[in-house]
Formats: C-alpha cells, structure tokens, sequence
C-alpha cells in the first residue's frame, strides 16, 4: 500500500466533492426556480373572487405605460384585458397557477375561443395548452403593478 502524497490525495474530500456539486447545480439552473426579473402586472376577473387571479412578469416600458394608465381609471372604466400565448408552469411568478402566458397584450378585442378564467384552464390543461394555445379572458383587468 501507497503511503505517500497520491495514496493520500487520491480522493477528493466530501466537502470538496460537495462544493463542486453545488457549483454545478447552480451553473446549471438547479435548485429553486428563480423570480423572473421585471415588473409584475397584476390581473383579476370581473365578478371571479381574487382565487382567480393571475400574474405576468414583464419589462416592456410601453406595457407597463399601458397597464399604469389603466390603473389610474376606476375598475368599471378599465376597459382593456389580457391576451396572449400560454405555456406550462407557473413561470415562476404565476402561482398557484400550472401554466403562464409567455407574452401579453392589453387588447379590446377577442375571439371567444380563448376567453375564460384562470380555473377553467388548470382541468384542460391540455387542450389550452396545444389547441387554443393563448388565454384571452375578456372579463380580466389590471389589478395592481408591482415593481
């Protein structure tokens, strides 16, 4: 048996081993999901409770413009709603929702195969997700914006 310098360095130390396996998971987006960085556009549904709510992330300076210059109206006069395409998860901003609009537009105007509310997409996940593939729920208005 090695008694010398390699016999004992051959292996690495636990906290060492353990260290390199954090960086990695790190470098590699492992871990918790991360906020995504940007303002926080609040929305609920007309006549929905606050359960309803849903949340998208954004740092479009003339979609925040927008949705501000909604907030500055009464709730009856904000006429504006949300429409955009949607993907799976909760984006990490989207709780407690399984799915997120991966862009977003405040619209007048709608077709009706995409209108709704947040709990009618979580049990036809599917079906929102690969055949109407966006959300536009025309009752749906901006709530609050949050930095």
């Amino acid at each position: 048996m090695k008694t010398g310098f390699l016999a004992r360095r051959w292996w690495p130390r636990p906290t060492f081993v353990a260290g390199v396996l954090a960086a990695m998971l790190a470098s590699c987006g492992g871990g918790e999901p991360t906020q995504p960085s940007g303002t926080t556009l609040v929305f609920r549904i007309r006549g929905e409770p606050p359960s309803q709510e849903f949340r998208y992330v954004t740092s479009s300076p003339a979609l925040i413009a927008q949705a501000r210059e909604q907030l500055a109206l009464p709730v009856e006069r904000r006429s504006l709603f949300a429409s955009g395409a949607i993907a799976a998860g909760n984006g990490g901003h989207n709780q407690p929702w399984s799915w997120h609009f991966t862009d977003l537009a405040l619209v007048e105007l709608a077709i009706e195969l995409c209108d709704g509310r947040p709990g009618l997409i979580e049990p036809d996940l599917d079906y929102w997700l690969n055949t109407v593939k966006k959300f536009c729920p025309w009752g749906s208005y901006v709530h609050a914006v949050l930095p």
